[in-house]
Protein backbone atom coordinates (compact mmCIF):
# COMPACT_ATOMS: atom_id res chain seq x y z
CA UNK A 1 0.00 0.00 0.00
CA UNK A 2 1.40 3.39 -0.96
CA UNK A 3 1.61 6.28 1.49
CA UNK A 4 -1.15 8.05 -0.44
CA UNK A 5 -3.40 4.98 -0.14
CA UNK A 6 -2.68 4.77 3.59
CA UNK A 7 -3.73 8.38 4.04
CA UNK A 8 -6.90 7.75 2.05
CA UNK A 9 -7.76 4.75 4.25
CA UNK A 10 -7.23 6.81 7.42
CA UNK A 11 -9.51 9.49 5.98
CA UNK A 12 -12.13 6.90 5.03
CA UNK A 13 -12.10 5.76 8.64
CA UNK A 14 -12.42 9.34 9.85
CA UNK A 15 -15.46 9.78 7.58
CA UNK A 16 -16.92 6.36 8.58
CA UNK A 17 -17.08 5.30 4.94
CA UNK A 18 -18.50 1.87 4.21
CA UNK A 19 -16.36 -0.65 2.32
CA UNK A 20 -17.86 0.05 -1.10
CA UNK A 21 -17.20 3.77 -0.85
CA UNK A 22 -13.65 3.13 0.40
CA UNK A 23 -13.05 0.79 -2.55
CA UNK A 24 -14.10 3.55 -4.94
CA UNK A 25 -11.79 6.08 -3.27
CA UNK A 26 -8.88 3.62 -3.46
CA UNK A 27 -9.82 2.36 -6.94
CA UNK A 28 -9.82 -1.22 -5.61
CA UNK A 29 -12.31 -4.05 -5.97
CA UNK A 30 -15.00 -4.00 -3.28
CA UNK A 31 -14.48 -7.71 -2.64
CA UNK A 32 -10.81 -7.09 -1.80
CA UNK A 33 -11.70 -4.33 0.64
CA UNK A 34 -14.39 -6.55 2.19
CA UNK A 35 -11.89 -9.37 2.65
CA UNK A 36 -9.24 -7.13 4.18
CA UNK A 37 -11.69 -5.41 6.52
CA UNK A 38 -12.75 -8.79 7.91
CA UNK A 39 -9.13 -9.49 8.89
CA UNK A 40 -8.52 -7.51 12.09
CA UNK A 41 -4.77 -7.95 11.60
CA UNK A 42 -4.72 -6.40 8.13
CA UNK A 43 -3.08 -3.06 7.55
CA UNK A 44 -6.27 -1.76 5.91
CA UNK A 45 -8.36 -2.63 8.98
CA UNK A 46 -5.84 -1.03 11.37
CA UNK A 47 -5.52 2.17 9.32
CA UNK A 48 -9.29 2.50 8.94
CA UNK A 49 -9.77 2.15 12.69
CA UNK A 50 -6.97 4.62 13.32
CA UNK A 51 -8.86 7.20 11.27
CA UNK A 52 -12.11 6.41 13.05
CA UNK A 53 -10.53 6.77 16.48
CA UNK A 54 -8.58 9.91 15.61
CA UNK A 55 -11.70 11.64 14.34
CA UNK A 56 -13.57 10.66 17.52
CA UNK A 57 -10.68 11.98 19.58
CA UNK A 58 -10.61 15.35 17.80
CA UNK A 59 -14.37 15.76 18.06
CA UNK A 60 -14.50 14.70 21.70
CA UNK A 61 -11.61 17.02 22.59
CA UNK A 62 -13.47 19.96 21.05
CA UNK A 63 -16.72 19.00 22.80
CA UNK A 64 -14.84 18.66 26.10
CA UNK A 65 -13.40 22.16 25.73
CA UNK A 66 -16.85 23.54 24.93
CA UNK A 67 -18.41 21.68 27.87
CA UNK A 68 -15.75 23.05 30.25
CA UNK A 69 -16.78 26.56 29.25
CA UNK A 70 -20.42 25.81 30.13
CA UNK A 71 -21.92 24.58 26.85
CA UNK A 72 -24.59 22.12 28.04
CA UNK A 73 -25.34 20.85 24.52
CA UNK A 74 -21.66 20.00 24.06
CA UNK A 75 -21.68 18.13 27.37
CA UNK A 76 -24.75 16.14 26.28
CA UNK A 77 -23.14 15.28 22.93
CA UNK A 78 -19.90 14.27 24.66
CA UNK A 79 -21.81 11.94 26.98
CA UNK A 80 -23.66 10.43 23.99
CA UNK A 81 -20.36 9.74 22.25
CA UNK A 82 -18.91 8.17 25.39
CA UNK A 83 -21.92 5.84 25.67
CA UNK A 84 -21.63 4.93 21.98
CA UNK A 85 -17.96 4.00 22.43
CA UNK A 86 -18.71 1.92 25.53
CA UNK A 87 -21.56 0.13 23.72
CA UNK A 88 -19.23 -0.67 20.82
CA UNK A 89 -16.88 -2.50 23.20
CA UNK A 90 -19.64 -4.90 24.32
Amino acid sequence: MTQEEKEKVINCGAFSYENERMAIVLDWETEEVDRMMKDKKSELYRLYNKGLMLSEYVLMTKLFEMAKSGDIKALDKLEQMQRKIKDRKK
